[in-house]
């Protein structure tokens, strides 16, 4: 059996076919090497992240102790949809591994409980990432960490919380000498600049892209009378139906709304 194959397997059980983007992100850790991954958002960057330090995971026998992915992200509320998506493959293929998150939000039994018995891959933040190592059993809970993913590095390189990160990797990095990182990153325009300040001084980072191209399509729909009422606030859900029946059932969709009241209003 290949590396890659319980991989594959999950893949082709959702009906779906790796991008080539993914499977040289997987190839290059599998190799040893750190890089950085720019394509834009939804193309599947999270998996071609952390697809790899799983496919490593699994080929450890027995199952794999302690904590061996970080996963930092600057989105303390984007934590829980993250842990679902990587803990969806792990839970639908019956994979040995869980699934943490370590943020503001955790619980302090949670908290102990990662410290007693830690997942083998986390999600955290900046912030709680200091704290972390700022902990009496920091060099056992990192001393089997394997790989970084640093999510986001666009907004948090050239800030204080980019500083942050670069110091605690700095740290992971003295405990870990062949510790791989990979930062995921947006369309910039220093993008070896980029991955110099993620991946560290010295390094030789590999830049991965090409996310396929996308036709764009722009539809307005407008309503079929205008009254004297603005269109924000409440009473954009008269266009509820018209818009519902524009959306393909099939894909995600991002709706921007101009009110926090009008997108409660349709949420519910």
């Amino acid at each position: 059996m290949t590396t890659l194959q319980p991989i594959e397997a999950w893949f082709e059980a959702q009906g779906w076919t790796p991008l080539p983007f993914q499977r040289r992100c997987w190839q290059a850790y599998l190799e040893g090497q750190s890089g950085l991954i720019q394509v834009p958002t939804g193309s599947g960057k999270t998996f071609a992240a952390v697809m790899g330090p799983i496919a490593r995971m699994l080929e450890e026998s027995p199952a794999p102790k302690g904590l061996r992915l970080l996963y930092i992200t600057p989105l303390r509320a984007l934590s829980r949809d993250l842990a679902l998506a990587i803990a969806e493959p792990i839970e639908a293929m019956g994979w040995p591994l869980r699934v943490g998150i370590r943020n503001g939000d955790s619980s302090s039994s949670e908290r102990s409980k990662q410290l007693k018995t830690p997942p083998q891959i986390l999600i955290t933040t900046p912030e709680s990432l200091t704290l972390l190592l700022c902990n009496r059993k920091a060099e056992e809970l990192f001393g089997q960490l394997d790989a970084v993913v640093l999510d986001e590095w666009h907004e948090l390189m050239g800030s204080k919380r980019g500083s942050q990160c670069e110091l605690c990797l700095s740290w992971l990095r003295q405990q870990r000498p062949a510790l791989q990182t990979w930062a995921i990153s947006a369309t910039i325009g220093n993008l070896e600049q980029a991955a110099t300040h993620a991946l560290g001084v010295g390094s030789e980072p590999l830049i991965i892209g090409g996310a396929p191209s996308r036709s764009t399509e722009i539809r307005s729909l407008l309503p079929d009378s205008i009254d004297g009422f603005p269109w924000a606030g409440h009473l954009g859900l008269r266009m509820y139906e018209e818009l519902v029946a524009a959306m393909h059932p099939a894909i995600s969709t991002l709706l921007f709304t101009n009110t926090r009241n009008q997108s409660e209003r349709w949420y519910q």
